[in-house]
C-alpha cells in the first residue's frame, strides 16, 4: 500500500490497517500486487479517504466552568464557542472553551413548573452563518413550545413562536431539539404526566415531532393527511423523551425516561408506535409495538441527553449519575460501559465539541424551578 511513492503498509490478503495517520485529514492510497517471486502488477486506481475527527474512547475530564443553575441545552457556534440554556434562570450563556462566559439575555415567555419545566433544549440552524437562528424549546404558562430567536454576536434578537400546544406539567416536559440530515427540526416531547397523550396523535405530547425550519409541518410526515397536530408527529407512544441524536446512516436514536421499570434507547422509525403507556420497555402489553434497542433499570439511568460520535452512543444519566458509552452493532446496541459513576452527580447533556472532545453538563440541585440554587458543572471529556 502506497501514499504517493512512499510505501506505508503491506498485507498478504485483501485487507490492511494503516496506522499513524492524523485525525481529520485526507489521504490518497494506491495498491500494488506482487507474486511469490516478486513480479509486480500495475498500481490500482487511487482511493482518497478522510480520517475521523477524533476518537470515541472516554478519557480524562477537565472542568470548564461551574454554574448555580441547570445547564440544560448546549450547542456549539461556528467559532468553537458554545451556547447553553439555564433552565431556571431562563437565559442563554455563551462560553468559550477556556470557560469565559457572556450572558446573552433572557428568553421571553418562559415559565417554570416547580419541577422539570423551564428553558430546555437549544439547537442552532444548519445555516447559522447566514441566518443567525437559535431554535429553543421552552415551557410557557400554558404549554411547551418551540420558538426561534436570532443571535447576532452577543445580542439576542427577534423572538418568533413556531409551534405551541405541547402539554406541560410539573414533570414530563421533554425538551430536546435536533436538526436532521434532511434539514428538518426534530423535537422530543413528554406526555405531560398523562399517558393517554402518548397514543393520541392529535396531542403533541409523548412524541417525536418533525418541523420545517419555519415551524410548518412537512408534507411527507407520516400522519400529515390526518390534519391538526397529527401533521407534526414523526413517532408516538413515548413517555418522556430527552435525548435525540443522528448516526452516520442518518438514523435517529432516542433516549426515553421510563416510569417504574425500564428506561429505553429506541431507534426511531417514521410513524412508529413505541407503546407507552401500555408497554414500558419490554414490560406490559407490548405486542404490536416497536421494541427498544436497549433498556435500563430506572435507578441505573433516568436518561437525559444523547450524543453520537463515530457511531458510538453517549448517554447522560440523571439518577444513574454516570455517562454510558454504547457501541452500535448494526441495528442493535453492543458493548455498554459506564463511566464516572457517582463522581459528578446527575448528568444532563453530552454534546460533541469541534475539537473532538465531548462536553457534558451536570444537573445537581434541579428539583424545582428556582433560579440560582443549583451546583452544576460543565465538563470536557477527552475522546481518545
Amino acid at each position: 500500500i502506497y501514499t504517493g511513492s512512499t510505501k506505508v503498509g503491506d498485507a498478504t490478503g485483501t485487507t490492511a490497517t494503516i496506522g499513524g495517520r492524523t485525525a481529520n485529514t485526507e489521504y490518497t492510497f494506491t495498491v500494488k500486487a506482487f507474486d511469490a517471486v516478486g513480479n509486480v502488477g500495475p498500481a490500482s486506481n487511487a482511493l482518497t479517504v478522510k480520517t475521523r475527527s477524533g476518537g470515541d474512547q472516554v478519557g480524562a475530564v477537565t472542568q470548564i466552568a461551574t454554574d448555580n443553575d441547570v445547564p440544560w441545552g448546549l450547542a456549539f457556534l461556528p467559532s468553537g464557542d458554545a451556547v447553553y440554556s439555564r433552565r431556571d434562570a431562563q437565559d442563554l450563556i455563551k462560553i468559550t472553551p477556556s470557560g469565559q462566559k457572556t450572558t446573552l439575555g433572557k428568553v421571553p415567555n418562559v415559565s417554570g413548573t416547580n419541577g422539570e419545566g423551564g428553558l430546555l433544549g437549544i439547537e442552532l440552524s444548519p445555516s447559522f452563518n447566514s441566518d443567525h437562528y437559535v431554535y429553543i424549546y421552552h415551557t410557557a404558562s400554558g404549554d411547551n413550545r418551540v420558538v426561534r430567536m436570532t443571535l447576532d454576536g452577543n445580542t439576542l434578537g427577534e423572538y418568533k413562536v413556531l409551534l405551541t400546544g405541547i402539554p406541560r406539567n410539573k414533570f414530563h416536559n421533554g425538551g430536546r431539539l435536533r436538526f436532521g440530515p434532511d434539514g428538518k427540526l426534530y423535537a422530543s416531547t413528554g406526555d405531560g404526566q398523562n399517558g393517554d397523550n402518548a397514543q393520541n396523535k392529535q396531542s403533541l405530547g409523548g412524541k417525536v415531532l418533525r418541523l420545517n425550519p419555519d415551524g410548518s409541518a412537512p408534507a411527507d410526515n407520516p400522519f400529515f393527511s390526518e390534519g391538526g397536530n397529527a401533521r407534526y408527529v414523526w413517532s408516538y407512544g413515548h413517555r418522556n423523551v430527552q435525548g435525540l441524536a443522528f448516526d452516520s446512516k442518518n438514523r435517529l436514536w432516542e433516549a426515553e425516561l421510563g416510569n417504574s421499570n425500564m428506561d429505553e434507547i429506541n431507534l426511531i422509525q417514521k410513524g412508529g408506535n413505541y407503546g407507552w403507556p401500555k408497554c414500558e420497555g419490554t414490560s406490559g402489553s407490548c405486542s404490536g409495538y416497536i421494541a427498544p434497542k436497549k433498556t435500563f433499570s430506572v435507578g441505573s439511568a433516568s436518561p437525559s441527553g444523547l450524543a453520537i460520535v463515530n457511531d458510538v452512543l453517549f448517554l447522560a444519566a440523571l439518577r444513574g449519575e454516570r455517562l454510558y458509552r454504547m457501541t452500535m452493532n448494526g441495528d442493535s446496541i453492543g458493548t455498554t460501559t459506564s463511566h464516572f459513576q457517582g463522581t459528578y452527580g446527575r448528568l444532563r447533556t453530552p454534546e460533541p465539541a469541534p475539537d473532538g472532545s465531548l462536553w457534558v453538563t451536570t444537573s445537581n440541585g434541579d428539583k424545582d424551578s428556582t433560579a440560582g440554587n443549583s451546583n452544576t458543572k460543565i465538563l470536557k471529556v477527552a475522546l481518545n
